[in-house]
């Protein structure tokens, strides 16, 4: 049987999660069985690609978030200074049409991409998964 107080930790990639331990089936006559197929992984981001990136003014830039065990929450992209929520899933927030979300079908990937890069558009970008607390990567846009 399992213990309500115990933890499973495991690594993945280099995030730590904590997850409780599986519950034993209802119905089960206490024989402390659990169903594998009801546990979820939390999603986690796959830290492979630069988050310092350097862009050309005029050129093209993507910065690239790729998300494991996303499930079905939720990606949006966040310039952070002025708070303003770029994409969120594949659908683009806002007026200026050089930002957009690149995000292959069935593909772990939520990519910003921003088209004619000024150096205005310098500063951290932040990659957000609706998770409940939130998770997030920031990137480092430099032009």
């Amino acid at each position: 049987m399992f213990s309500g107080e115990s933890t499973v930790i495991a690594m993945d990639e280099m995030f730590q999660i904590a997850r409780p331990p599986p519950r034993p089936m209802q119905g089960g006559g206490g024989s402390g069985r659990f169903d594998v197929s009801k546990v979820v992984e939390r999603p986690y981001f796959d830290d492979v690609f630069p988050r310092n990136v350097t862009a050309i003014v005029g050129q093209e830039t993507v910065l690239k978030c790729r998300i494991k065990h996303i499930g079905d929450r939720t990606v949006s992209w966040m310039r952070k200074r002025d708070l303003h929520i770029l994409t969120s899933s594949i659908f683009t927030y806002t007026g200026d049409g050089r930002f957009g979300v690149l995000h292959p079908e069935a593909s772990d990937e939520w990519n910003l991409r921003i088209e004619y890069i000024q150096k205005r558009d310098a500063g951290i970008y932040e990659c957000q998964v609706n998770t409940e607390p939130k998770i997030n990567m920031a990137f480092m846009l430099n032009v």
